[in-house]
């Protein structure tokens, strides 16, 4: 166990670095949707097409199918995060920021659609407490693996890319039991604690 909490050292910088990126895009996405909301709303589709999946099964299905797609879903956004480092930090660059433009785009839908700021955190944290840090952490090892490739001060690519990728491997460990449990109160709980806001 101790392993794997010894792949969390020295990613404080890269989990700060991801937090910004993703509060940016959020900033950026809110602003985005105001310039003018009907190009957005006629591109929805397009823009949330996951999310979108994820919000009609929550009202239309089976809370095990709702998990199991939620799951899926985070888990797959978790890799593409810690293993699309290798190319050069881009990919969890560019990643965590469409998430905070989608999130940033989602509040302003929330409040254009007429609804409180209230449904939107109740929507948001009861799962976004312990899924969105997972994800962020999870892009905190991408985006350390793209910058020691940069500059590898000392080390051969190969032995950084070996060393980086065994901390990712690793802190899967307690990444992806996080958003298991993300999962199960997204599916279950988010839309109990959501529905009084309504």
């Amino acid at each position: 166990m101790k392993v794997i909490f010894d792949s969390f050292r020295g990613k404080g910088k890269y989990i700060f670095f991801s937090i910004v990126l993703f509060a940016a895009g959020a900033v950026l996405g809110y602003a985005v949707f105001w310039q003018d909301p009907r190009v957005i709303l006629a591109n929805l589709d397009r823009i949330l097409g996951n999310i979108l999946k994820i919000s009609d099964a929550v009202e239309n299905a089976n809370k095990l199918y709702v998990f199991g797609l939620i799951f899926q879903n985070n888990v797959r956004a978790l890799l593409v995060m810690i293993f699309g480092g290798v190319a050069f930090g881009l990919v969890p660059l560019f990643t965590v920021l469409f998430n905070g433009f989608v999130v940033g785009l989602i509040l302003a839908l929330n409040f254009y659609s007429g609804q409180s700021l209230s449904f939107f955190l109740a929507s948001i944290l009861p799962h976004g407490i312990l899924e969105l840090p997972a994800i962020l952490v999870g892009a905190a090892f991408g985006l350390k693996i793209g910058f020691e490739l940069f500059s590898p001060r000392g080390k051969t690519r190969v032995e950084v890319l070996k060393e980086n990728l065994k901390d990712g491997i690793l802190a899967l460990g307690i990444l992806i039991p996080v958003l298991l449990l993300a999962a199960l109160i997204e599916a279950i709980i988010t839309p109990l604690v959501a529905r009084p806001f309504l």
